[in-house]
């Protein structure tokens, strides 16, 4: 006759493959639960040499939607089981580090929102009588359904061994992370509507740090509302070697180096010809860089765009007096 625990993993809920995370701490598998219509894919999580059966009991029962619904609860052998709903998604860690990848960040509404879905399931762990805290909270234990909804994982019981968890200062920092793509370390780096709120939450004071959840819920939305106008984001914009001002500007100079020759030269043919080519360039010339700068969404200080006309402009003045002054006289 099968033991229980054998009935609870190999009729109940049926592993589909290998584990598809194994560690020290826990183990898990993509199950199918057998007794449920459809027989629905859920996870199986072996919490090993743990016992935190009693936060999941509980859990089960209240079936809040700040976390996955849990099946089944179960304590064998000093490990707990744990099957709860499969969801499609990705947890905070798994997010971040795609977009330090890619070397970006949340602009400030983005974060913004993700920052206030956290804070609100985390107040109603909080208004649960007696509250349900989760004394493990991370990044890798936060879940964004494909829906955009919070969910948190692996609840465990705090560890008396361990130093006290900081709510406020974990969520600081992820804030700051959102914003910026990279942690704090030491002073804050991020500078916009919501450096107060971060600066507040990692606070080493605890007097000066929110006294709970609400306080910091209520800075974010008067942030929110607050005008506040963002810098201009400074990007590098790599132009063309044939559009940018040495290369362009030589063969326009050695043009120009023609039509003055033919020109004092009283040569008015070739000077026409040299000169209309001169024009048609420089015209041509303005218009694609302007083209391809407009299609970058790149606007040039009015002082970066003047200097390099005046100096153009010189330069072609003095190869006009060369040419007249040295060139002409002996040809």
């Amino acid at each position: 006759m099968a033991s229980e625990k054998e009935e609870f993993v190999t009729k109940l809920y049926v592993p589909t493959g290998e584990p598809i995370r194994k560690n020290a701490h826990v183990t898990i598998y993509r199950v199918r639960c057998m007794k449920e219509p459809g027989r629905p894919e859920a996870l199986l999580k072996l919490y090993h040499n743990k016992n935190c059966a009693k936060v999941y009991e509980r859990m089960k029962q209240l079936n809040y939607t700040e976390w996955p619904r849990v099946h089944d609860v179960k304590f064998f052998d000093g490990n707990t089981l744990v099957v709860e709903d499969y969801l499609k998604g990705a947890t905070m860690q798994e997010i971040m580090d795609g977009k330090r990848a890619q070397k970006k960040a949340y602009t400030e509404a983005e974060a913004q929102k993700i920052m206030d879905r956290i804070c609100e399931a985390v107040k109603v762990l909080n208004e649960i009588q007696p509250p349900l805290s989760h004394g493990n909270l991370k990044k890798s234990n936060i879940f964004i359904t494909s829906g955009g909804h919070v969910k948190f994982l692996d609840f465990e019981p705090a560890d008396p061994k361990k130093p006290r968890f900081n709510l406020l200062e974990f969520l600081g920092r992820l804030f700051h992370e959102l914003l910026t793509g990279k942690e704090p370390k030491g002073k804050v780096s991020y500078e916009g509507r919501y450096k107060k709120v971060i600066e507040k939450c990692l606070e080493a004071n605890p007097d000066k740090q929110y006294a709970d959840i609400k306080q910091m819920q209520d800075d974010i939305e008067e942030a929110k509302e607050m005008e506040y106008e963002e810098p201009e984001e400074i990007r590098t914009v790599g132009i063309p070697y044939v559009l940018t001002l040495p290369f362009q500007g030589t063969i326009l100079a050695i043009e120009w180096i023609l039509f003055s020759f033919f020109f004092q030269k009283k040569v008015m043919t070739n000077a026409m010809m040299f000169g209309g080519i001169f024009i048609i360039h420089l015209l041509l010339f303005i218009w694609r860089r302007a083209k391809f700068l407009h299609d970058e969404n790149v606007r040039l200080d009015p002082v970066k765009l003047i200097v390099p006309i005046v100096i153009f402009i010189a330069v072609l003045a003095a190869i006009y007096l060369f040419v007249g002054r040295f060139i002409v006289p002996i040809t």
